[in-house]
C-alpha cells in the first residue's frame, strides 16, 4: 500500500500566505518585502492577494496572543514544531480575529499542516476544533475590567497596552490599538524634482483611480495625497510612476515632518541662500526624496549641500541608487556612527541637521506588524538612551542661528517629548531654544483610526 501523503486542499492564498510566515520565522524578516516578494507577485486573483497579506499580517500582529490560545488546546505546547504551529496560527486567527466561520477555518487549517507535517494533520485537528469551542468565550475575561482580557482582545502583550494607557490615557490607548489593527491607508508623494501634481492626478484620472490630498496633524503636505484603492499600485501606468520615482509612497505625516523641516530651514537661510543641510539615520533615502522635493517647491531649487549620514552601509548604497533614480541632488552619502558626529564629519557646520531618530516605531504598527512582539519594555529605554547620544553630538555641528530637528514615528514620552526636555536641561542644550512648529511647541498627531502614522517633531535653534 502506498504512503504517499494525500494532496492538501489549502486554499492558494492561504498556502502563500503560510509560506511567507515561515520564511518571517526563519529569517526573523521583517513582513511588507516578504509580502511583495510571495504574495503581491503570486499568480493570485486582486481579492485572493488582499486575504492572503491580511493572514500574514494579521498573524504577525496577533502572534503572542494566538500562541497563547494554542498552547490551552494543547497537552505538550514545546512539543509542536515551529512549521506546524505557524499553519495553526493561520486558523486560529481566521476564527478569533477574522470571525471565519469555524468548520472552514479548522479543514483548512488541517490542509495547510498536511502540506507541511503529514504526520501531524490529526494534531492540528484535534487543535484547532479545541480552538474553535473556544471562540465563543475568548477572551476569557471582561476586556473592561480584566487587563488581559483586554490585551487579548487587541492582540497586544500585556505590558504594551499598560504603557500605552499610562502613556495616552484610556480613550486614546484605545483608539491606538483599535487603529493598529486596521490595514494602513496608502499616502503617496509628488516627487517635485520629476513630476507635477496636475501631471500625477491626470495620470490616475485617466486610469480611472482617484486622489484625494492629505493631511497630518493640521498640515496638508504639498504633493501628498491618499490612494483609497490598494489595486491602483498594480496599474501598469500607476506602477511606471512608481519605478520612475515620480511618486514615492510615504506617510502622511512623514510628509508632513519633511516639509515642516524644510520650510522652517528655508525661512533661516537669508536672501534665498542655499542650505546646508544634514540627515541622520538617512536609512534608504525617502526623507530624503521628501525634503529635497519640498525644498525645490519652497524655494525654486534643491540644496546643493545635501550630506546624509547613516551606519549601515548597504543603505547607503540603496540612498544614493534612489536619489539618482528620483533625480534627487545628494552631495554627500556618508557611512558612520551618528552618536559620533566628530568621526564622520570633523568639524562641519550645518544650517539644518535633521535626525530621523532611531526609536520603537510604535507609531507604525499597521505597517510594521513585528514591532509589536519584538520589542520589550527595556529597548524604549534603549532607544531613548542612544536618542540622546544623537542629539548631543548633532548639537556641535549646528551654526548659530541653525536648526536642530528631531523626529521619531513612535508615542513613547521617553523618546519624543521628554527626550527634547532632558536635551534642553542639559549643559549643551541651554545654547539651544524650541522654535514653534506650525505654531505649535512641536508636531506630534496621534495613531487613530483611518488616519496616518503617529509621528512627532521638535525643531530647536541655536542662538
Amino acid at each position: 500500500m502506498s504512503t504517499r501523503p494525500q494532496r492538501s486542499h489549502a486554499s492558494r492564498a492561504r498556502t502563500l500566505a503560510l509560506e511567507c510566515l515561515l520564511k518571517i520565522q526563519e529569517r526573523d524578516a521583517f513582513a511588507d518585502p516578504l509580502i511583495d516578494a510571495i504574495i503581491d507577485r503570486g499568480k493570485l486573483s486582486a481579492e485572493d492577494k488582499a486575504f492572503a497579506t491580511l493572514l500574514v499580517r494579521g498573524v504577525v500582529s496577533t502572534r503572542g496572543s494566538l500562541d497563547l490560545v494554542l498552547d490551552r488546546c494543547m497537552r505538550s505546547p514545546r512539543d509542536v514544531k515551529d512549521d506546524v504551529r505557524c499553519a495553526l496560527r493561520i486558523s486560529a486567527y481566521e476564527m478569533l480575529y477574522l470571525h471565519k466561520d469555524a468548520y472552514a477555518s479548522v479543514s483548512q487549517g488541517v490542509e495547510l499542516t498536511r502540506e507541511i507535517a503529514p504526520r501531524a494533520a490529526a494534531l492540528a485537528n484535534a487543535v484547532l476544533r479545541k480552538v474553535a469551542s473556544l471562540v465563543d468565550a475568548f477572551p476569557f475575561g471582561d476586556p473592561q475590567k480584566d487587563i488581559h482580557a483586554y490585551a487579548l482582545l487587541h492582540g497586544f502583550p500585556v505590558w504594551l497596552v499598560e504603557q500605552l494607557i499610562q502613556d495616552l490615557g484610556a480613550p486614546d490607548a484605545h483608539a491606538f490599538l483599535v487603529a493598529s489593527n486596521e490595514p494602513a491607508p496608502i499616502y503617496l508623494a509628488v516627487n517635485s524634482a520629476l513630476a507635477s501634481d496636475d501631471e500625477i492626478c491626470t495620470v490616475f484620472k485617466e486610469a480611472r483611480f482617484s486622489l484625494e490630498p492629505a493631511a497630518s496633524g493640521g498640515i496638508t503636505p504639498p504633493g501628498c495625497y491618499e490612494l483609497r484603492e490598494r489595486k491602483a499600485l498594480s496599474d501598469g501606468r500607476i506602477a511606471r510612476l512608481l519605478r520612475t520615482g515620480k511618486i514615492v509612497v510615504s506617510d502622511a505625516s512623514a510628509q508632513a515632518i519633511a516639509f515642516l523641516v524644510a520650510k522652517m530651514t528655508s525661512s533661516i537661510c537669508a536672501d534665498g541662500k542655499d542650505p546646508n543641510f544634514l540627515e541622520l539615520c538617512a536609512g534608504r533615502g525617502t526623507k530624503t526624496v521628501l525634503l529635497q522635493s519640498d525644498l525645490l517647491r519652497i524655494q525654486g531649487s534643491q540644496s546643493s549641500r545635501f550630506t546624509t549620514v547613516d551606519n549601515v552601509p548597504f543603505k547607503q548604497k540603496l540612498l544614493l541608487k534612489r536619489a539618482q533614480e528620483c533625480g534627487i541632488e545628494v552631495s554627500e552619502a556618508l557611512c558612520g556612527d551618528a552618536t559620533h558626529l566628530d568621526r564622520v564629519i570633523k568639524d562641519r557646520m550645518f544650517d539644518c541637521i535633521f535626525i530621523d531618530a532611531p526609536c520603537s516605531g510604535l507609531g507604525t504598527l499597521r505597517r510594521h506588524p513585528e514591532i509589536r512582539w519584538r520589542i520589550k519594555p527595556q529597548d524604549i529605554d534603549a532607544f531613548a538612551h542612544v536618542d540622546k547620544r544623537i542629539l548631543e553630538s548633532a548639537a556641535h555641528h549646528v551654526r548659530p542661528g541653525g536648526l536642530l530637528a528631531y523626529a521619531t514615528c513612535t508615542i513613547t514620552p521617553s523618546e519624543d517629548g521628554n527626550a527634547i526636555s532632558s536635551f534642553l536641561s542639559s549643559e549643551l542644550g541651554s545654547s539651544f531654544k524650541l522654535a514653534s512648529v506650525h505654531g505649535k511647541a512641536c508636531f506630534q498627531n496621534m495613531l487613530v483610526p483611518h488616519g496616518p502614522d503617529a509621528h512627532f517633531l521638535a525643531v530647536m535653534q541655536r542662538h
